[in-house]
């Protein structure tokens, strides 16, 4: 019984963690696009700052994880 409470847990873990990291991809994106400069030459710097904060959480959430995973790193 505690092996498989530990495989729920890890399988919950994993799904919660691929969901926020594919949302934020997707929300950096979004902005990305958004940030461009429009005909009258202005540029929108909040979403696209917007956008590199999503870009390093993906960044630093994917980072986090291959340390959890690599026991040389500990």
């Amino acid at each position: 019984m505690p092996s498989l409470i530990s495989f729920l847990t890890v399988l919950v873990v994993a799904v919660v963690i691929a969901s926020v990291v594919s949302t934020l991809y997707a929300t950096a994106l979004r902005l990305w696009e958004s940030g461009q400069v429009d005909r009258s030459g202005d540029a929108h710097l909040i979403a696209r700052t917007g956008s590199v904060i999503c870009f390093s959480l993906c960044v630093a959430i994917v980072l986090f994880t291959l340390w959890l995973i690599v026991p040389q790193f500990h």
